[in-house]
């Protein structure tokens, strides 16, 4: 690449500059999905908005997730008709407003004697999960014997196996996700700055200022505001240390060859003591997660315990013993911090609820707290209506009209003929990318090996690092093989680690990196993206002490 500067460094000084100049009907602070959502409902209504976010976007739990976009049936037995009717709706809008990010997946339930909920009652749960969240009528559940369960469920543990129920989900790219909405705030008017720190609030009821510093420079900046939006995720109590008190809880993920797991479903596993754990297939890989752990420490690099691995390990097993797997088959691992809204002191996170929190202090700093994934659109707009009986709404101007569904995504095949690429990653640019993927492959066509991948059997051609580098706000190697593209958790490369110093070295010229700067990025990449861990997890004995087995579940 040459060394030119790279397009969204020159928007990027052109939004700090109206962030000097310009008043704001709304800051938004955090760049997850909360925030990202707020931001574009709010500037789709006509508020002059702005976002930023202090690390890169998603660089938090957002892009740490399981990636399912779930109505949450598993909330329906504590009581919680109300947040699963909304987020199995939401599901449905975002499938239709991202169908490239946003997927239908048939999930399986699996019913063993004597264990768990009887197969006649988890099928009337389902029956009442698919009308109260409006699945199509082609979505909704079937219910299987244990032969038809088998068939269609592959090599799941087939002792005391009853049968189960099929019903559907739908998984997404969560980092992509948050960045398509992050773009989509920009379309309807956003200012919208990554690596930016909200430093400091002055805020009265009629609005005040926020201090932000560009975390590059240490430039600061005084933003003149009417009101503020707290939405920093598991650092929302450094603003706001008076408010609601978060319960933070670690969810660690693993990550196999498809071939050794081989599932077509998300298949439920039966988890000791209740616990909420799936197997989901994604490309060439299968993942498994979650484990549901208090957790203290660095919310930005959240560790991957051998008590954690050891668990999800020993629950697969189970699951599909068949398959024989063991921490050598590991091809990735991560964890993510689920913010969650406290409840009676000493009760586990796993019972907590994920209903969201809005409050508004004193001075007029809304927070919002907690919430799901799924319901990101709905906590936005309870936020405007909340701000809207406050006094903050468009002034001087019409709002716009309303955000409308992209174009459909083209399809993989004419696709990978014209550019003369294999279909998968031709597939694999359609998931990231909907309809600008034509767009990255006319530009990578234009690209040095632009069409070749960055190694032997990887899906992520040349063309789109250079694509990503020249327009999706690229600071660090790991925003994009970790957030980006996903290349080092979800590639299916046995030693993903051969990508960091070829993909550095391509890019160093065009983001001004030397040497020196090629191996800070190469190291602290293995960090984001837990490498050095998984060198050790490979090695990791399934045995475990008493201790850590009652830690993980």
């Amino acid at each position: 690449m040459t060394g030119a500067e790279p397009l969204w460094r020159q928007r990027r000084r052109q939004d700090w500059a109206a962030a000097r100049r310009d008043a704001f009907d709304l800051c938004v602070i955090g760049g997850g999905i909360s925030g990202a959502g707020i931001a574009w409902q709010a500037s789709t209504h006509g508020l002059r908005t702005l976002l930023v976010e202090a690390r890169d976007w998603a660089g938090g739990t957002s892009s740490r997730s399981s990636k399912l976009v779930h109505g949450g049936l598993r909330y329906l037995p504590h009581g919680e008709v109300r947040l699963v009717r909304e987020v199995g709706r939401e599901r449905e809008l975002l499938e239709k407003l991202w169908p490239h990010l946003v997927v239908p997946l048939p999930f399986l339930i699996p019913v063993y004697r004597g264990r768990g909920m009887p197969l006649w009652l988890l099928g009337a749960g389902v029956w009442f999960y698919d009308r109260l969240t409006g699945v199509p009528q082609k979505h909704r559940r079937r219910m299987l014997g244990a032969d038809a369960f088998r068939e269609v469920a592959g090599f799941v543990q087939a002792v005391d196996l009853q049968g189960g129920v099929s019903y559907y989900e739908a998984v997404t790219d969560d980092a992509r996700l948050v960045y398509t909405v992050v773009q989509a705030a920009r379309a309807a008017g956003a200012v919208a700055l990554s690596r930016v720190r909200a430093a400091g609030l002055t805020l009265t009821p009629r609005g005040g200022r926020v201090t932000l510093e560009d975390v590059e420079s240490g430039e600061p900046c005084e933003v003149r505001v009417r009101a503020a939006v707290n939405a920093a995720g598991p650092w929302a109590g450094e603003l706001d240390p008076a408010g609601r008190r978060l319960a933070l809880a670690r969810g660690c993920h693993l990550v196999f060859p498809r071939e050794k797991l081989p599932i077509d479903h998300a298949i439920a596993l039966p988890s000791p003591g209740g616990g909420n754990t799936f197997a989901v297939p994604r490309g060439s890989v299968t993942y498994v997660g979650t484990t549901d752990i208090p957790f203290v420490g660095d919310p930005a690099l959240p560790d991957t315990p051998d008590e954690d691995v050891r668990y999800l390990l020993r629950v697969v097993r189970k699951a599909f013993p068949a398959a024989d797997l063991s921490a050598r088959d590991l091809l990735g691992v991560y964890s993510g911090v689920r913010p969650l809204v406290a409840g009676k002191a000493g009760r586990e996170t796993r019972g907590l609820s994920r209903r969201r929190s809005i409050e508004v202090r004193r001075d007029g700093l809304v927070s919002v707290r907690g919430g799901k994934l799924t319901g990101f659109r709905s906590m936005a707009a309870d936020t405007l209506r909340l701000l809207r009986r406050r006094g903050v709404r468009a002034v001087g101007r019409p709002a716009p009209a309303a955000a409308t569904p992209p174009a459909q995504p083209p399809s993989a095949t004419p696709l990978a003929e014209r550019y003369h690429v294999p279909s998968c990653a031709a597939a694999e640019l359609i998931a990231r990318h909907g309809p600008l993927a034509e767009d990255v492959l006319r530009y990578a066509a234009s690209r040095p090996a632009g069409l070749e991948p960055v190694v032997a059997g990887a899906k992520l051609l040349w063309g789109e690092v250079d694509w990503a580098v020249e327009r999706e706000e690229v600071f660090e190697l790991s925003d994009l093989l970790v957030r980006r593209t996903g290349l080092l958790w979800f590639g299916g490369l046995r030693e993903p680690e051969e990508v960091l110093r070829p993909v550095a070295e391509r890019i160093a010229s065009r983001l001004g990196w030397n040497g020196d700067e090629i191996e800070r990025q190469v190291a602290a990449c293995r960090r984001q993206s837990h490498l050095d861990r998984l060198a050790e997890l490979r090695s990791l004995p399934l045995e475990a002490a008493a201790a850590e087995r009652s830690r993980a579940t």
